[in-house]
């Protein structure tokens, strides 16, 4: 992937995580909205966002929304372990 797409894509999320904060209320800062509406999916209204957001991905990504979510877990990982590494 070049570096263009690379950049557009940490865009993309940055501001998926800015709008999931200030505008949808998550106590979770580095939650995107895809990966808030994969792990909230037992709620109707997140449910409903998933299939959307799936919908409109699914060019790029058979299940767009799952795979953010696995993304942001990952983020974490990498934050704690570079945390732990500072120690």
């Amino acid at each position: 992937m070049n570096k263009v797409v690379q950049y557009l894509i940490r865009v993309g999320d940055a501001t998926s995580q800015l709008v999931n904060t200030a505008v949808l209320f998550s106590d979770n800062p580095n939650e995107s909205i895809s990966g808030r509406a994969y792990r909230l999916n037992d709620e109707q209204v997140w449910k409903q966002t998933e299939k959307t957001i799936n919908f409109i991905f699914q060019k790029w990504d058979e299940d767009h929304c799952k795979q953010a979510f696995l993304n942001d877990l990952g983020r974490a990982r990498k934050l704690l372990g570079a945390e732990e590494d500072s120690k």
